[in-house]
């Protein structure tokens, strides 16, 4: 009994690196900040400002994640049609990620 609970804990170990390197990790702002700085993201008020052009409305939260490698902001916009928009931007680039198109409810800004 002793052996196969040991084998269990090691099985379960061996496997813990690989659920981590799976988890998106918030980055703090300082550390945004210096991302920023040496160029491998860009800033979030110009990823809004370029993304406010295509769903106009109300930033409500923003975090910037790294997953799998990849920088990410995770931004919650409410429009001006009062829905709820979740949005996955490349950081570097500040390209939509997730959903692949905008949604129904994005109208572009009005100028």
């Amino acid at each position: 009994m002793k052996i196969a609970l040991s084998l269990c804990l090691w099985a379960a170990m061996l496997h813990l690196p690989a659920a981590l390197a799976n988890q998106k990790i918030e980055i703090q702002h300082y550390e945004a900040q210096t991302l920023v700085n040496s160029g491998q993201i860009l800033s979030l008020d110009v990823t809004l400002t370029s993304i406010q052009a295509m769903c106009h409305g109300k930033l409500i939260d923003a975090h910037l994640y790294q997953d799998q490698g990849n920088w990410r902001y995770e931004i919650q916009i409410r429009t001006n049609k009062d829905q709820l928009v979740e949005l996955l931007l490349d950081a570097r680039t500040g390209q939509l990620a997730q959903p692949t198109r905008l949604p129904a409810s994005c109208t572009p800004e009005k100028v």
